[in-house]
């Protein structure tokens, strides 16, 4: 070999090391960033002259791991799927007061017990007018109680309709980066400049909406990626798909107008989807976050409509008038004796306590064909009856915490998993880092031999 080859190898060997090193420094930079992935240069022998030269650096790529990135796609979904729906089932029991009793009464058994003891202390005094006007007063909070839980379907309504918007607005926003990100990574690619870091941008902007919808990915040779959910339902292709919230018909449509719900099969907003659906197959679902919020209500029907029955039952004529309604039923003491309490008929009241305390209701009085909601319980009195929604209300947020701290618990496993095989290694870097040095310093060393040779020619010629 030439001293000129020579040279112009260990130039090559120099500049290879320089871009290697410039990679290095990049991932000991980044170790701490969850966003990225190891960069690694890949090398080639060219050959001239039928000589090897100095390895040059082909491309530099990042370390991937394709089948456990969607792994924790799926994860993600699923995490997120329950994360949200455990909010929700706790919204419910706090509407409740589950979550307030420190392990006493809800307000509402509490109103419950408490027309009980009144109607009991009348039965023992039936000449006290006073205790006439107590048991009406403690029938109209029982009621007050009933309608106040039924007031809320338009806040929990909302509350649900708002999450669904501003995960659309999130997912929109997503798609947007990810088609943006898609066109800089086909140019790049095609002048043959590294990607990596714009793929691990795209990557974390993929990671939001798995969350929200579950997704596929398929990458094109030219680094173009189209997503799709987990149903078929394209959201990024050449460009960006929108995607909108009907709340009249309780749809998410995309933007010529079609209906794409169906196709949002997993996620946050899925969630959100089932908590809203009143349709008669949710209502009979035996998952209980699918139609939640109508089951709520639907429960609170059962509980006014069966105390109305019973009580009216064992006082002979209507003490309570019950209201059923599309948005709630309603339950309220007659007119008659709110206007005049003594009105009142002091002398059925034990009827009305043995009533309350005897009369067992049936799942078709509990849980009717015509209004399910999810109940089980059977042959129980009054006080069964609410005691039976209390506990399927702390039971469904004990079930989805349960399961969503399973679901994290394996997002996570996942998450470690994929960044043990993409991740970056401050050792292992380090270690990289001074073997190149090493070698630079070696090159150097030759690089001055050879200046040394050129000296002695260009000395031997004069």
């Amino acid at each position: 070999m030439s001293l000129t080859a020579a040279l112009n190898t260990t130039l090559m060997g120099l500049s290879t090391i320089q871009i290697q090193t410039g990679v290095v420094s990049g991932n000991i930079s980044n170790a701490q960033n969850p966003n990225y992935t190891r960069k690694m240069a890949q090398l080639t022998t060219p050959v001239v002259g039928g000589d090897p030269m100095a390895a040059v650096v082909a491309a530099i790529v990042r370390a991937a791991a394709p089948q456990v990135m969607q792994d924790y796609y799926d994860a993600s979904a699923d995490y997120a799927q329950l994360s949200t729906a455990t909010d929700q089932a706790r919204r419910l029991a706090e509407a409740l007061g589950i979550d307030d009793t420190g392990g006493g009464q809800t307000p509402l058994q509490t109103r419950l017990t408490s027309f009980e003891d009144a109607v009991k202390r009348l039965e023992a005094t039936p000449e006290d007018t006073t205790l006439k006007a107590l048991v009406v007063q403690r029938g109209q909070e029982l009621a007050k109680e009933i309608n106040r839980l039924a007031g809320q379907r338009t806040t929990l309504q909302t509350q649900a309709q708002d999450d669904i918007r501003i995960g659309l607005d999130t997912l929109n926003d997503a798609t947007k980066g990810v088609a943006d990100l898609n066109a800089k990574i086909v140019s790049q690619k095609a002048a043959g400049m590294p990607t990596g870091d714009l793929e691990d941008l795209r990557d974390a902007e993929v990671a939001k909406i798995a969350g929200l919808v579950g997704v596929r990915t398929i990458v094109a040779e030219n680094g173009m990626m189209s997503l799709y959910t987990d149903a078929g339902v394209q959201l990024v292709g050449v460009t960006a798909q929108t995607f909108s919230y009907d709340s009249t018909a309780g749809a998410i449509r995309s933007a010529s107008g079609d209906n794409v719900t169906a196709g949002f099969s997993e996620g946050s907003l899925r969630a959100s989807l089932d908590y809203l659906d009143g349709s008669a197959a949710a209502l009979t679902s035996s998952d209980g976050n699918v139609g939640a919020m109508e089951k709520f209500f639907n429960q609170l029907d059962s509980m006014a409509r069966n105390i109305a029955d019973v009580v009216n039952a064992a006082y002979g004529s209507n003490l309570f008038n019950y209201t059923a309604g599309d948005a709630a039923a309603t339950l309220a003491i007659d007119s008659s004796f709110t206007a005049d309490p003594n009105t009142l008929d002091a002398t059925r009241m034990g009827d009305v306590q043995q009533g309350m305390r005897n009369t067992t209701l049936t799942a078709a009085q509990i849980n009717p064909a015509g209004e399910p909601n999810g109940l089980s319980t059977a042959n129980v009195n009054i006080f069964g009856l609410v005691s039976g929604v209390m506990a399927y209300h702390a039971r469904q947020v004990s079930d989805n915490e349960t399961a969503r701290d399973s679901a994290e618990n394996l997002q996570a496993s996942v998450e470690q998993k994929f960044r043990n095989l993409t991740g970056v290694n401050v050792d292992d870097e380090l270690a990289q880092l001074t073997m190149l040095q090493n070698n630079y310093a070696a090159l150097a060393q030759v690089m001055n031999a050879i200046t040394e040779m050129f000296d002695e020619v260009i000395a031997i010629g004069r």
